[in-house]
C-alpha cells in the first residue's frame, strides 16, 4: 500500500520545535501580550476615564502609549504589596480587589475597584504598588507607562487636568469608604456598601436596583470589618424585612431607598 504521507523535513522540525518552546517559555513567565493603538473613543466608560474632555490630538497621542494586556482571569495578580511601580491601570470591564496585609498575613484595607476606576495610584508616591491587586472575575484593562503619561502632560493640560481630577475621585471614594466603615451599627455598613455599589453601577448605565455581587460575603465581611457570620445574617435580615432580594450573588434593592436605610433596625 502506498503512504500518501508527507514526509516532515527536519529543518521545519527543528523550527516548530523552537517556537513550542519559545511559547512554553512565554506561558510560563507569564509575559502579558499587549496590543498597540487603543482606540479610547470607543469604549463603554471613556466618560470616566482618562480620556475624558480629551480632543483628537489628545487621544491620538494618549492611544500611542496604552496597551492592553491579555485579560486578567479570575483570581490572578495584577501585582502584590510592594511590587516595584511603573504603570497605571484603568479597568474597562471586569472588577478587582485591592488590600494589604499585616505581618500575620490578615488582609487589611479592602476595597473594590470597578469599571473607569484607576489602579496604582499610592504608586506615584511610593515607587513601589502599597497594595496587592486580585481580580475578582476576568477583568480587561489598559495599562498607561506613568513616565509616558508623565511626558504628555506639557503638551496636552486637558491630559493633566483630567488625571488631578481622578486623583480627587480618588481621595473622595477613600474617604467615602472610611465614613461607610464608621457606620454606628453592622447593619448600617452593609446598606451604605450596597449603596455605594448601586451609585457606582448608575456610573457605568447599568442598573442600580438590581446588579450581581462581583466579591465573595468573606470579601465583604472583610471590607466592612465584620465576620461573614454577621455578613450572612444581616442579608438574612434585609431579606427577612422585605428590603433587599438576594438570589445567590445577584442582589435587588426591592424595598430599600438612600432616605430611609437609616432606619433599619438589626
Amino acid at each position: 500500500m502506498t503512504d500518501y504521507r508527507i514526509a516532515t523535513q527536519p529543518a521545519v522540525q527543528e523550527t516548530s520545535a523552537i517556537i513550542a518552546r519559545s511559547l512554553t517559555s512565554a506561558w510560563q513567565a507569564k509575559i502579558p501580550l499587549k496590543k498597540k493603538n487603543v482606540v479610547c473613543k470607543d469604549c463603554r466608560v471613556c466618560n470616566l476615564c482618562i480620556v475624558k474632555g480629551l480632543k483628537s490630538e489628545g487621544l491620538e497621542k494618549l492611544g500611542n502609549i496604552i496597551t492592553t494586556p491579555q485579560p486578567l482571569r479570575k483570581n490572578k495578580y495584577l501585582h502584590r504589596q510592594s511590587d516595584s511601580f511603573s504603570s497605571l491601570y484603568f479597568i474597562r470591564s471586569g472588577s478587582v480587589k485591592s488590600y494589604v496585609t499585616n505581618a500575620d498575613g490578615d488582609e487589611l484595607a479592602v476595597s473594590f475597584l470597578m469599571p473607569g476606576e484607576i489602579i496604582g495610584l499610592e504608586g506615584l508616591y511610593l515607587k513601589q504598588n502599597a497594595s496587592s491587586i486580585i481580580a475578582l472575575e476576568d477583568t480587561y484593562l489598559c495599562e498607561v507607562p506613568y513616565k509616558a503619561l508623565e511626558n504628555l502632560f506639557e503638551s496636552q493640560p486637558t491630559l493633566q487636568n483630567r488625571f488631578n481630577e481622578l486623583q480627587s475621585r480618588r481621595i473622595v471614594q477613600e474617604l467615602e469608604m472610611v465614613m461607610l466603615r464608621g457606620q454606628k451599627t453592622a447593619l448600617h455598613r452593609l446598606v451604605a456598601f450596597l449603596f455605594n455599589l448601586s451609585r457606582r453601577f448608575e456610573l457605568l448605565r447599568l442598573s442600580p436596583i438590581t446588579f450581581r455581587l462581583p466579591m465573595t460575603r468573606k470579601d465583604i465581611a472583610a471590607c466592612l470589618g465584620l465576620t461573614i457570620e454577621t455578613v450572612s445574617r444581616l442579608f438574612t435580615i434585609l431579606q427577612d424585612q422585605e428590603l433587599i432580594k438576594a438570589e445567590g450573588r445577584y442582589i435587588t434593592l426591592t424595598g430599600l431607598n438612600r432616605e430611609e436605610y437609616l432606619y433599619c433596625k438589626a
